[in-house]
């Protein structure tokens, strides 16, 4: 048994989480993208990758650490990835074995939701497609996870909620309309928002930014690099497990279910408390992101 947390992952500065595919493309380095959709994606490996190397220093305490007014454990809070455990006392043994060893919680791999575009009304819209909103909500509800954006409708041309006329955002013109997106302000704090038709949606997300880049050898030799740009807000969920031991008490009055719920609520107050870089390129800057709740299981 699992439950779910959704959370929304903002791009801060521009991201590049590598594809590591071959490209006879102009563009040699590409990010990685949805296998069906083509929207770009950070693959749950790449994700628990990143956030598990900011947790390092917490992961490689041997001290008990503390959440509140309660501690917790170094090796539970280790279980949270995985990670084999070796010579504990009987007791916590006896916690450790009941757990499973791949880590009790499921990383889910990240999508995109909204992309910033270039405007001349405004510097930026976030820019969404019905369909991909629409993804969101079927997936997040397939998680037991209900969330409301709003009153968005379908749309036969991209529209973007302004007062102003003749909006052009990228190169999509778009009609003016009226719209309460308060929700979605309250969600994922943006201001400005415009309404892709699909094809123009998938039109923007395959024309990302290409930064060209030289070698630290200075040998003049020019490389070309896809990024996600900052702002992007993407979507994923976390499973942990919640299927342990609520009864049988430590010698401290503690069960196992209350240990691990005190190592995910360490885990969860830095992860969104702090940034965490993902992907490639941290020495420049890349990758600087921000986690905010979206959501969780209903209990």
């Amino acid at each position: 048994m699992y439950k779910n947390k959704a959370y929304i992952i903002k791009t801060k500065t521009n991201l590049h989480v590598g594809s590591d595919g071959t490209n006879f493309g102009i563009v040699d380095k590409e990010v990685q993208r949805d296998s069906i959709t083509n929207l770009p994606v950070i693959n749950g490996s790449s994700l628990k990758g990143a956030i598990r190397d900011h947790f390092k220093d917490l992961l490689s305490s041997n001290n008990d650490l503390e959440i509140g007014s309660e501690m917790v454990k170094p090796f539970v809070f280790k279980t949270i990835f995985g990670d084999e455990q070796k010579n504990l006392d009987e007791e916590d043994a006896k916690t450790y074995n009941t757990l499973p060893k791949q880590g009790l919680v499921k990383f889910v791999d990240a999508k995109l939701l909204f992309l910033p575009l270039r405007s001349n009304k405004k510097p930026y819209f976030h820019v969404i497609s019905q369909s991909n909103l629409q993804e969101c909500k079927t997936l997040l509800n397939s998680f037991g996870i209900k969330v409301s954006f709003g009153n968005i409708q379908n749309r036969r041309k991209s529209v973007a909620v302004s007062y102003d006329k003749d909006v052009v955002v990228e190169d999509v013109e778009c009609d003016s309309i009226e719209l309460d997106i308060k929700e979605l302000k309250k969600i994922f704090g943006i201001q400005n928002l415009a309404i892709f038709t699909d094809e123009d949606f998938n039109e923007a997300v395959s024309n990302l930014p290409v930064i060209a880049r030289n070698s630290l050898q200075g040998s003049g030799n020019l490389w070309y690099e896809e990024v996600v740009p900052r702002e992007s807000i993407f979507y994923t969920v976390f499973c942990y497990y919640n299927n342990l031991d609520d009864e049988t008490q430590d010698k401290r009055g503690r069960t196992d279910k209350r240990k691990f719920e005190n190592a995910y609520k360490l885990f969860e107050q830095k992860l969104l408390k702090d940034e965490i870089q993902i992907g490639a390129n941290a020495s420049i800057g890349y990758g600087i992101c921000n986690f905010s709740p979206l959501g969780e299981t209903d209990e």
